[in-house]
């Protein structure tokens, strides 16, 4: 399960920004996952689950990941469409299946970050 080193490095970059905007605790971290970006999302927010009530500055943190869909533009029109699969891309113009680029759907990244309440 890769997604718990992943967990752990969001965790590191996370610890790096709180000090520079000098952050004590956190309340909702937003991650963006790109349809195929490779990380199973349920994963990812059991391995944080599992990693941040042992770390007093994430204890209680919730972590919210929102899911990007796969969008692409057509090799050969340029029509830019959201293909029903990820490995079969019939452009809805042209039919062309092959040469397309993809525009969203590849990114893994920490959107936003909201600090907790003073105490």
């Amino acid at each position: 399960m890769h997604e718990m080193s992943i967990a752990q490095n969001i965790l590191d970059i996370l610890r790096d920004e709180m000090t520079k905007r000098k952050i004590a605790r956190l309340k909702r971290v937003t991650i963006k996952n790109g349809q195929l970006a490779g990380v199973v999302t349920e994963a990812l927010v059991f391995a944080w689950d599992a990693l941040t009530p042992s770390i007093s500055e994430f204890d209680g943190s919730e972590l919210v990941v929102e899911e990007v869909p796969l969008k692409v533009a057509c090799g050969k029109c340029g029509t830019q469409f959201v293909p029903e699969h990820s490995r079969y891309m019939p452009c809805p113009e042209c039919e062309e299946v092959l040469g397309h680029e993809v525009l969203e759907g590849k990114e893994l990244y920490i959107d936003s970050i909201e600090p907790a309440d003073s105490e």
